[in-house]
């Protein structure tokens, strides 16, 4: 690791025995060695499950099942605002009861 422009710094991994370096800040090393290290994982079990499949085609496999996976979260993770201010409103009029009921009782 070597210091780059910046504050940016250096970074090696290898991926299917080629080595790389690239820079990001020194926050972000880590989950970029981690990336690395699970590209690596994903394009050998790529090119394991067949007999000649290259780098590039690997590349292309893993690429692609990782983007369909990021787009399958972010589909999962996205929010109805229509129904989660319903369900505000909801709370809101529960609270609202608890509190006329607790000062009926004074």
């Amino acid at each position: 690791m070597s210091k780059t422009a910046q504050g940016a710094v250096q970074v090696e991994f290898a991926i299917l025995d080629r080595h790389y370096k690239v820079s990001c800040l020194p926050e972000q090393q880590g989950l970029l060695l981690e990336a690395a290290k699970e590209l690596d994982r994903r394009m050998r079990e790529v090119r394991g499950q067949g007999e000649g499949v290259g780098p590039e085609r690997a590349a292309v496999m893993v690429g692609l099942n990782a983007v369909f996976e990021m787009l399958e979260q972010k589909a999962a993770s996205s929010w109805d605002v229509t129904d989660v201010k319903r369900r505000v409103k909801e709370v809101e009029d529960r609270l609202d009861r608890c509190f006329f009921e607790q000062e009926s009782l004074f």
